[in-house]
């Protein structure tokens, strides 16, 4: 499990990464002031797409994920990591991946379809260990 965990902390540190970029190219083109930095009150409509993606991506893999990284700390410790909770965890980084590529490219019909996708792993992976619980 600490290797689904571990990929999902390489895309998060990606995301930010690109995030940096998209900010330090707007800033040195001149679309965006530093004093915007400060607040934030700049509406996303007069910002630069790239930065308002990746930024809304990034907040992304701060939200769900949690429950994620939980999952599959709790199965670790109750040693529920069979092969059913490995694969279904690799399924949320793959969804979680395209999610995030579609995101960063303002793809919204896809994004939304990975994005549920990801959530219904998710859902079963608590699903087991809550049956799991259930069941001792």
């Amino acid at each position: 499990m600490i290797y689904p965990m571990a990929a999902l902390v390489l895309l998060t540190f990606y995301v930010a990464l690109r995030m940096f970029k998209a900010r330090v190219s707007a800033i040195k083109g001149g679309q965006v002031a530093m004093e915007h930095f400060r607040t934030y009150a700049t509406p996303s409509d007069q910002l630069p797409q790239a930065m308002v993606l990746s930024q809304r991506c990034y907040n992304n893999l701060l939200e769900m994920p949690i429950l994620f990284y939980a999952a599959c700390i709790t199965a670790m410790v109750t040693q529920l990591t069979g092969i059913f909770m490995l694969t279904v965890a690799w399924l949320y980084v793959a969804c979680r991946i395209a999610q995030a590529m579609l995101h960063l490219r303002g793809k919204i019909r896809w994004r939304m379809r990975s994005f549920m996708a990801s959530s219904v792993c998710l859902l079963l992976m608590w699903g087991v260990l809550v049956g799991a619980s259930l069941a001792r």
